[in-house]
């Protein structure tokens, strides 16, 4: 695992100096459909290729774009090379990279990796070993004197959602995985993805990091979140510092 680890960081490192080569006015041109039956946009061609060239055949590869590659290894990358795509088209500096490396459901994932680009920000979590930001140990928080819930809204919010924007303090920052972790390191209470939309790819390695913070992760039916690596696999989310929140949020 360790030397599959050190890949992954390697493909982080890839994937930013690769975008960072692009000029941000190409980002949101579309190139092709994604094996996940969205468009892929140039930015996100250009960061799946610069890690798919780091990790070559060394474990199977699960990205938004390429879709599932079989190397015959009894290890997945689980990938979403961009996190936060639109605001990366639309100059909003929150988008990143998000790698967790597993066998088959999020619930045996070993190791996650999510990156900020625009922050710089590196939070990672190892299973059995804790989560940490930038190297430093990081958990949820405790503290529930002033609440911060990061809800998803537009027509990815649900009548639920709308309701606790009257009554809450809401963020909504348009990058699933960076935004779980702010969960982990206790920047934010929730992050709260009501509709069946995301895949596997936004959330495997955000899992690994809440839980490994000391929060949770359930769909909006309130059961612990664990699917398939299947991009054909859609789940609500909600990522919560604990189960106090979350009965406050279904």
């Amino acid at each position: 695992m360790d030397y599959l680890i050190d890949i992954a960081k390697e493909v982080v490192e890839a994937i930013e100096k690769a975008v960072r080569k692009v000029a941000r006015e190409n980002f949101g041109k579309e190139v092709a459909m994604g094996a996940d039956g969205t468009p892929t946009l140039y930015i996100d061609k250009v960061a799946e290729d610069a890690a798919l060239e780091v990790i070559g055949k060394e474990a199977n590869v699960l990205s938004e774009e390429a879709g599932y590659i079989d190397n015959g290894k009894k290890y997945t990358f689980v990938i979403d090379p961009i996190d936060g795509t639109r605001n990366a088209a639309h100059g909003i500096p929150f988008y990143g990279i998000s790698i967790a490396i597993g066998r088959k459901s999020v619930e045996d994932v070993e190791y996650g990796i999510v990156k900020n680009i625009p922050s710089g920000d590196v939070y990672e979590a190892i299973k059995g070993e804790g989560a940490y930001l930038n190297g430093k140990r990081i958990e949820v928080s405790e503290d529930y004197s002033d609440i911060i819930y990061i809800l998803a809204l537009g027509e990815s919010g649900n009548e639920k959602t709308w309701k606790l924007v009257k009554f809450n303090t809401i963020r909504a920052m348009g990058a699933a995985a960076i935004e779980m972790c702010l969960v982990a390191c206790g920047a934010a209470h929730a992050y709260f993805m009501p509709q069946e939309s995301l895949r596997t790819t936004d959330f495997a390695a955000g899992c690994l990091i809440v839980r490994e913070a000391g929060g949770e992760v359930y769909n909006a039916n309130g059961e612990v979140l664990n699917v398939p690596f299947d991009l054909k696999v859609r789940s609500s989310v909600l990522a919560v510092a604990s189960r106090k929140i979350a009965e406050a949020l279904l």
